[in-house]
């Protein structure tokens, strides 16, 4: 019996520019698949500008304004203090995530919108696999882990990059 290769989607949902290449963003993310801590079957990701995600945003999760990405994992585990290791079969999860804010940021940094794109998938993807980041302890291990990701699947650390702000302020 072989193991169907996992199927990962970039949408274009409302707001999502046209110029954005998703069919590179799902190659892309799906050469770091074989780094993530499980094994992943299914990750659907809808590309949205601000108003969309400001809308979901209240509407899933009851809270006003836009985020970089919202995950909506196929089997709902309880969390631990940065994982929880009781996910069992193969990660499935839809994520929503927020182009506008990728660009913002990915600008702060100073890299391309595509890679702030790729972390917030891993980010999403992260905490389908039982990661979380509502404590200090699980926040620095997701970050940690989307970093490990990023760096052995070739794209390099994107969340401890210093933004410029941070470069220019470390200046003598």
């Amino acid at each position: 019996m072989s193991i169907a290769a996992p199927s990962v989607t970039f949408h274009a949902g409302e707001g999502c520019p046209p110029s954005l290449d998703r069919s590179r963003l799902a190659r892309e993310f799906v050469s770091l698949l074989a780094h993530f801590p499980k094994p992943v079957a299914r990750i659907d990701v809808q590309l949205v500008g601000d108003a969309a995600m400001s809308a979901a945003h209240k509407r899933f999760m009851d809270i006003d304004g836009t985020t970089d990405v919202m995950s909506f994992p196929a089997h709902d585990e309880p969390g631990g203090p940065g994982r929880d290791d009781g996910v069992v079969g193969p990660v499935e999860a839809d994520l929503i995530l927020c182009v506008d804010y990728a660009a913002r940021e990915a600008s702060e940094r100073g890299h391309p919108t595509e890679r702030e794109i790729l972390l917030y998938a891993v980010h999403g993807t992260l905490h389908a696999c039982g990661f979380r980041d509502d404590t200090e302890e699980g926040f620095r291990a997701i970050h940690a882990e989307e970093d490990r990701i990023l760096a052995a699947g070739g794209v390099g650390p994107v969340y401890a990059v210093p933004t410029r702000d941070e470069r220019q302020d470390s200046r003598p």
